[in-house]
C-alpha cells in the first residue's frame, strides 16, 4: 500500500545518533533544505546501514517540512 506523503531524493550528509540522520533535500523550487531524518521500521529491522554520502529517499511530513523519514537507500 503505497503511502501519500511525498517522497524526495537526498544525500545524507551526517549522522546525528540514535537513528537520526541529516539529510539534504532538493525541493521541486531546486532549493536544498536540510532535514533531520530518521530510519523507517524496514530498514531498521532489515539492519540497512547508512553513511555519510550515501543517495536516498526520503518521506517528508506534510505538516513540518523539517522532519521526514529514510525509506530507501540507493545504489
Amino acid at each position: 500500500m503505497p503511502s501519500d506523503k511525498p517522497r524526495f531524493s537526498g544525500i545524507v550528509k551526517s549522522a546525528c545518533g540514535n537513528g537520526f540522520f541529516k539529510v539534504e533535500v532538493t525541493l521541486e523550487e531546486m532549493e536544498n533544505k536540510l532535514v533531520l531524518c530518521n530510519l523507517s521500521g524496514k530498514m531498521r529491522t532489515n539492519n540497512i546501514k547508512i553513511v555519510g554520502g550515501d543517495r536516498v529517499e526520503v518521506e517528508l511530513d506534510i505538516y513540518n517540512m523539517e522532519k521526514g523519514r529514510i525509506v530507501y537507500r540507493k545504489r
